[in-house]
C-alpha cells in the first residue's frame, strides 16, 4: 500500500466510550500516526543529469552514469551506495527524488553535517523502493540538524539498474497546529493541541476561542453532545490564513440506552444497534467490547436500515450492505461496498495481557503495538501494514476481560491493528479491515491463552499444501553437495558458514559431517572447530576417532555455562541490545543456553548439567513471548522465531530426560508461538511455508525483517518441531516442518557461483535472493530427519549404559523417563562392528 493512500485513510480518529475506562491508557499514549498537515514545499537544491551525474560519484558496489538525461546507477553487489557532491543546506529537510528501478531492497539516505562529517546509522532514513522498473515518486524526510554538507544514496540491496531522474531537496513547511491525541471520559471530548511555532496562535474548536501558547500543549475539553451509544461527530480546529484541522470523533457510550436486537449463543451476547451504527459484546453479561461502526467509508458512517432480522441480520444503505451473524463463539460479519470502507471496526476492553498481529507484531503484558522498542525508524508505524508482510489472517487480543479474535480469508484485504487504542484515542485495543468486499470473523472467548487463539485459526483454516518439491531428492542432495565441495564455500582452509570471503574459512565440523552423511567418506582434516550450521551435527568428531576432543570441547562449554547461570534457574544478558526492554532477560535467550546443557545431558548423563537445565526450565515457564535469541544484532525485546526453535527443543529434551508431561505442554505452548512468523498463504512462487525471522530490524533500524524472510531461523524452528512430532498431534507438526524445509529448498541457489547455498534473506515482491549466502548443512539434517533418518548423533540407553555412535544403527532412544547418569559408550569408528553386534 503506498504511503498516500495510508495518509489518506488516517485523516480520522475513532474515539470510543466504555465502562470502567481507565484515563491513565489514554494518557500515557505515545503514538501519533497522523501527520502534520503540510501546507506547502520551498525548493533549496536540485541536481538534475542532462549533462552528466550532477557531482554523485559510486563509492561502493555500482558504478554511476547518465544519458538522456538520467542518472544510471549499476549495482553490482548487495551494499550498493554512491555520494553527492559537497552542500550547504540548513537541516532538516526532504528529498524528493523520482526513480525506476530493478533490484531489491529498501532505499536509504544518509547525510554529513558540519558538526558530523561521516556516515552514521543515526543520521539515516530507509524507505521503501518499489522494484517494478516503473517510474515513481518518493518524498523522504530527513530529521537533520546543522548544515548537511553531503548525502549518501543507497539504492536498494542487489544487485540491478537503478535510474533517477531528479534528486531534490526541499524545505516542507508544515501546519503549525496538531491535534497530537483525543480520548473520552464520560460524553466529554479532551483534545490535545499542540503550537510548534514560538509565537502564540489565537484559534478556534468547535466553538471554544482559544490562545495555543507557542512551542506548547494545551489540553482543550468539549462536551461529546448527543445520548445513543454509538454517534459521529467531527471536531474542527480553526485559525486565521491556516487550512482546518478535521477529526471525525466516534462515541461508543457503554452506559447509554439502546434499541438493541440481541442475540445470544452460549456465553456469549451480540446487542446489534437496530439502525446498523454499532454492536454491543458481552460475555457472561458483562460488556468485553464493541463493534462499532460496523462500517464506515469516506469519513462517515453510511446510514443503514434493517432489512432482515434472522440469523443473519442484514441492513441495507447507499451503496453499502452489512450481514451480521452469531455463531457459537463467533460473529460473523460480511461487508459490501462500491467503494473502499472500513470494518467491521472491533474493540475489545480491558488491560492487555497478550496480542498478536501475525506477521508483524507478538506483544505481552501492556505494551504498545506499533512502538520503537524493535524498529526506531519510521517503519515502526505499522498499524495498516503492506498486507504482504501479514504472515497468516489473524489479529488478536488477550485482555483482563476476554479473549478476542479477527480473521478473514481474502489477503489481499488491508488489516488495522492498534493497541493502545491510538488510531481511535480511547480505551481498549482496535482491529478491522479494508476493502470493498470483507468477510470477517470475530471470535470470543471468555478466558483464554493467545495460544489458543492462534491454534484456533490455523486449524479452522488448516495448514497449506506442501509447496512444489524443487528437485528430486537425488538432485537435491547433489546440489547441497556441490556447494559444499568446491568455490566459494570451500578452500584449503575449511568451510565457511557463508560463501563470501570474508567469512572466514575453517574446518567445520557441522560441515565435515554432513560431507560424511552425504558420501559415506570422512574429509581428511588436521584439525576439527565446533559449529558452522544452524543445526549441530558433531558425528565426524566419533567418525574420526576425536570422541575424546569433543568430550572435553563440550564440557568445557557446559561448564562455562553453568557458572553463568543465575541462582533462580535463569541466564541474564548485559549488552547494549538490553536497552527499552523491561528486564535483563527473555525466553529466547534463556533457551538458547538450555538446550546446549540438555543435549549435554543427554549425551553424557552428566549430572550437573541435567540439573541446570531443569532449574532453568522451571524458570523459563514465567515467560510469555518468543524473544531475545538474536542478540548479535536485535533487540533484547523482539518477538522472535528462533526463540521459538529453542524453546521447543529445550522442553521437548527435558521431557524425554525426565518424563515430566509439563514440559510436553510446555514444548506445545512454544510450537504454537513460532506459527504467526511462518507464512500459511501464498500469492507468489515462493511464500507459502517462508518464515519472518523477528518482528523488528537489526540495530533498531536496518534492515526491518518483517516482511523478509529468512529462512534458516525457520528451518531452525522446523527442526524443533520434528523433535516434537513424536508425542505431540495437536496441530501436523511434521507437514509445517516439511513445508519449511521446501520454501528453504526452493530459495536454495540452483546454478551459478552460489549454487546450493541458501540465501540469508529472500524478498518475496521481487522473488530476490540475498545476502549472505549460507552453506546448506541445516537443509541437509532437517532433510535427514524428516525422513526419520538420523542426522547427527545417536544417543542409546543399553544395559544402564549410554551409547553414542554416529550411525543409526547405535539408535535405541531410551523412553522418556529420567536416565541416571551411568557410563557413556563413545562409538568411534574402531568400534562400529562390535557395538552395532552388542546392540542388535
Amino acid at each position: 500500500m503506498s504511503r498516500n493512500r495510508k495518509l489518506k485513510w488516517c485523516r480520522w480518529v475513532f474515539v470510543t466510550l466504555g465502562i470502567g475506562m481507565c484515563a491513565a491508557l489514554s494518557a500515557a499514549q505515545d503514538i501519533n500516526p497522523y501527520p502534520r498537515q503540510l501546507l506547502r514545499t520551498e525548493s533549496l537544491h536540485q541536481w538534475l543529469f542532462r549533462a552528466g551525474t550532477a557531482g554523485w560519484t559510486a563509492l561502493h558496489n555500482c558504478t554511476v552514469s547518465a544519458a538522456d538525461g538520467v542518472m544510471k546507477i549499476q549495482s553490482s553487489g548487495n551494499d550498493p551506495y554512491l555520494i553527492s557532491g559537497p552542500i550547504r543546506i540548513e537541516g532538516p529537510l526532504a528529498v524528493r527524488l523520482r526513480v525506476k528501478c530493478v533490484s531489491s531492497g529498501a532505499g536509504q539516505f544518509f547525510w554529513t553535517t558540519v558538526e558530523s562529517p561521516h556516515t552514521n546509522e543515526d543520521h539515516s532514513q530507509n524507505f521503501k523502493l518499489v522494484h517494478d522498473g516503473q517510474w515513481h515518486d518518493y518524498s523522504v524526510r530527513l530529521d537533520a540538524g546543522g548544515t548537511v554538507t553531503r548525502l549518501r544514496f543507497d539504492p536498494g540491496g542487489a544487485s540491478g539498474l537503478i535510474e533517477v531522474e531528479k534528486i531534490e531537496l526541499v524545505r516542507e513547511i508544515l501546519h503549525p497546529l496538531e491535534i497530537q491525541s483525543v480520548r473520552v471520559e464520560g460524553r466529554q471530548i479532551s483534545l490535545s493541541l499542540t503550537n510548534h511555532t514560538n509565537r502564540a496562535i489565537a484559534c478556534t474548536v468547535d466553538d471554544k476561542r482559544i490562545m495555543a501558547a507557542g512551542n506548547a500543549g494545551q489540553a482543550i475539553t468539549l462536551a461529546a453532545g448527543g445520548k445513543t451509544p454509538f454517534e459521529a461527530r467531527e471536531v474542527v480546529v480553526l485559525a486565521d490564513g491556516l487550512p482546518p484541522i478535521r477529526r471525525t470523533v466516534f462515541v461508543a457510550d457503554g452506559e447509554a440506552a439502546g434499541d438493541w436486537i440481541t442475540r445470544t449463543s452460549r456465553d456469549t451476547t451480540l446487542k446489534v444497534a437496530r439502525d446498523g451504527s454499532g454492536a454491543r459484546v458481552e460475555v457472561g453479561g458483562k460488556l468485553v467490547g464493541f463493534i462499532a461502526p460496523l462500517v464506515w467509508r469516506d469519513g462517515i458512517v453510511p446510514k443503514l436500515k434493517l432489512v432482515g432480522q434472522g440469523n443473519p441480520l442484514k441492513f441495507a444503505g447507499d451503496g453499502v450492505s452489512v450481514t451480521v451473524a452469531l455463531h457459537g463463539e463467533e460473529i460473523l460479519i460480511a461487508v459490501q461496498s462500491d467503494t473502499v470502507c472500513e470494518g467491521p471496526v472491533l474493540r475489545a476492553l480491558g488491560s492487555l495481557e497478550q496480542g498478536v498481529f501475525a506477521g508483524l507484531e507478538y506483544l505481552g503484558k501492556g505494551e504498545k503495538s506499533s512502538s520503537t522498542l524493535d524498529i526506531e525508524t519510521e517503519e515502526h508505524i505499522r498499524f495498516a501494514p503492506d498486507p504482504l508482510k501479514v504472515t497468516m489472517p489473524l489479529m488478536a487480543f488477550v485482555t483482563d476481560q476476554a479473549s478476542v479474535a479477527m480473521t478473514w480469508r481474502d489477503m489481499s484485504l488491508q488489516p488495522v491493528y492498534a493497541t493502545p487504542n491510538f488510531l481511535d484515542g480511547a480505551e481498549g485495543h482496535r482491529a478491522a479491515l479494508r476493502g470493498k468486499k470483507i468477510e470477517a470473523t470475530i471470535m470470543v472467548r471468555k478466558s483464554a491463552p493467545l495460544e489458543d487463539l492462534i491454534l484456533r485459526v490455523v486449524k479452522e483454516r488448516g495448514l497449506p499444501a506442501l509447496p512444489k518439491l524443487p528437485r528430486n531428492r537425488e538432485a537435491q542432495m547433489a546440489l547441497s553437495l556441490k556447494a559444499l565441495t568446491g568455490p566459494p564455500l570451500k578452500t584449503d582452509a575449511g568451510w565457511g558458514h557463508c560463501a563470501e570471503p570474508h567469512w572466514q574459512r575453517q574446518p567445520f565440523a557441522d560441515c565435515a559431517s554432513t560431507i560424511w552423511w552425504l558420501t559415506g567418506e570422512a574429509p581428511q582434516l588436521p584439525k576439527l572447530v565446533m559449529g558452522g550450521s544452524h543445526i549441530r551435527n558433531e558425528a565426524i568428531y566419533f567418525v574420526t576417532g576425536r570422541a575424546k576432543e569433543w568430550l572435553t570441547v563440550k564440557s568445557s562449554q557446559v561448564r562455562g555455562i553453568i557458572a553463568a547461570q543465575k541462582a533462580d534457574g535463569s541466564f541474564r544478558y548485559d549488552g547494549k541490545y538490553q536497552r527499552g526492554h523491561f528486564e535483563d532477560t527473555a525466553s529466547g535467550y534463556c533457551a538458547q543456553h538450555v538446550v546446549t546443557l540438555l543435549e549435554h545431558a543427554r549425551a553424557t548423563g552428566d549430572k550437573p548439567a541435567l540439573d541446570a537445565g531443569i532449574k532453568a526450565l522451571e524458570f523459563m515457564k514465567r515467560f510469555r513471548t518468543p524473544r531475545g535469541a538474536q542478540v548479535w544484532e536485535c533487540a533484547l525485546h523482539t518477538p522472535d522465531i528462533l526463540a521459538s526453535a529453542h524453546l521447543v527443543h529445550a522442553y521437548v529434551r527435558g521431557y524425554e530426560l525426565t518424563g515430566n508431561r509439563d514440559y510436553l505442554g510446555q514444548a506445545r505452548r512454544w510450537a504454537i508461538t513460532g506459527l504467526p512468523f511462518v507464512y500459511l498463504w501464498s500469492c507468489q512462487p515462493v511464500m507459502v511455508y517462508a518464515t519472518t525471522p523477528v518482528f523488528g530490524a537489526t540495530n533498531w533500524r536496518a534492515p526491518n525483517w518483517i516482511g523478509l524472510p529468512v529462512q534458516w531461523c525457520g528451518y531452525d524452528y522446523a527442526y524443533a518441531l520434528t523433535m516434537l512430532v513424536p508425542y505431540d498431534k495437536t496441530l501436523n507438526w511434521r507437514q509445517l516442518a516439511e513445508g519449511i524445509l521446501i520454501t528453504a529448498e526452493q530459495m536454495q541457489y540452483p546454478d551459478g557461483e552460489f549454487a546450493g547455498c541458501v540465501p540469508d534473506s529472500f524478498e518475496l515482491a521481487t522473488q530476490t535472493r540475498r545476502p549472505w549466502n549460507i552453506n546448506p548443512c541445516a537443509v541437509v539434517s532437517l532433510r535427514l530427519a524428516l525422513e526419520g533418518k538420523l542426522d547427527a548423533l545417536a544417543v542409546a540407553a543399553v544395559d544402564g549404559h549410554r551409547v553414542v555412535a554416529p550411525f543409526a544403527a547405535a539408535r535405541r532412544t531410551f523412553a522418556p523417563r529420567r536416565v541416571p547418569p551411568t557410563k557413556c559408550w563413545w562409538m568411534a569408528s574402531g568400534l562400529w562392528t562390535c557395538a552395532r553386534a552388542a546392540m542388535t
